[in-house]
């Protein structure tokens, strides 16, 4: 298993930088994200369950206080909790704001959308209980780090962050023969998603 250290010490033998710690360490972070922006992964999906206080057929929600590593919106959906284990039901359609009104000028039932910090949702029925699906970006701080790519692909990350400190530190011919290993492992890391079916 590949954790943050790992990560970092595997930067230094290819940077044979130790003295530089503390850059090593940021460019391990945000080697990270970058990979995991590269494209929506199935592995960055998070489900949770959203329980309102009181039923209503338009309810607002404050998706970062929710999910605090929010990426995108992948789906939200209808739970009825009545049933034995619970019944997911129907899908809302996710839109554009603008989009609220349908082609006779009515307001779009089953909808929701993104709105500053609040994901509106207009449903055609007083609900208490949903799912929420969403792509969430990795921990990288550095207790509590936790990125599947880190323990998939590795060398996804370590060639990244080692290329940013060549880079940051004026060596520019290493930072570029960086760079064709990190081509070669984001389009490996990109048939993850070939691989898993989607």
């Amino acid at each position: 298993m590949t954790t943050y250290s790992d990560l970092v010490a595997d930067v230094i033998t290819i940077t044979n930088r130790p003295d530089l710690i503390d850059l090593t360490k940021l460019a391990v972070r945000h080697a990270t994200l970058k990979a995991h922006k590269l494209d929506f992964f199935p592995k960055d999906i998070y489900e949770t369950g959203i329980q309102w206080q009181t039923p209503a057929y338009l309810q607002s929600l404050e998706y970062r206080t929710l999910i605090p590593r929010w990426k995108a919106l992948k789906y939200l959906r209808k739970y009825d909790f009545t049933t034995s284990p619970g019944t997911p039901g129907d899908i809302f359609k996710v839109i554009t704001p603008e989009l609220i009104l349908d082609d006779y000028n009515f307001q779009q039932d089953n909808v929701c959308y993104l709105a500053g910090e609040s994901l509106e949702i207009r449903s055609n029925t007083e609900d208490t209980h949903m799912l929420l699906g969403c792509y969430r970006h990795p921990d990288t701080a550095e207790a509590t780090y936790d990125s599947w790519i880190a323990l998939d692909q590795p060398a996804a990350i370590v060639f990244e962050a080692a290329r940013s400190v060549f880079k940051q530190t004026g060596y520019d011919e290493q930072a570029s023969e960086m760079q064709s290993e990190v081509t070669d492992q984001y389009t490996l890391l990109r048939q993850e998603i070939v691989g898993e079916g989607y």
